[in-house]
């Protein structure tokens, strides 16, 4: 939570700047708890839909994280961060079949 917390942050300080991007940070903010939770709570079947959204998401936030912080706005760690809990999510909710492990 509290990277979504973090992540609304800047997305505060994006929305005049772009409008866009803060509404795809939001978003991808938002989704990364509840997928991680919908992985969680679902048999095998299901969770590998709720560990790729997850994993989307997170890539979305560091993806734009970077992008605010090369335009010069303060992200301090937001992407390395997202970067981290991707690497757990892959660990231990394991590797959907047919996905490469990284």
């Amino acid at each position: 939570m509290d990277l979504a917390r973090d992540a609304y942050a800047l997305a505060e300080g994006l929305r005049v700047e772009d409008a866009d991007a803060c509404r795809r940070l939001r978003r991808a903010a938002v989704r990364v708890p509840a997928r991680i939770a919908g992985a969680l709570s679902s048999v095998a079947e299901g969770r590998t839909e709720h560990v790729l959204a997850a994993r989307g998401a997170l890539a979305e936030v560091s993806r734009q994280a970077r992008r605010a912080a090369d335009n010069g706005d303060v992200a301090p760690g937001l992407a390395a961060r997202s970067d981290r809990l991707d690497r757990a999510v892959l660990f231990e909710l394991g590797v959907p079949d047919g996905q490469p492990s990284f």
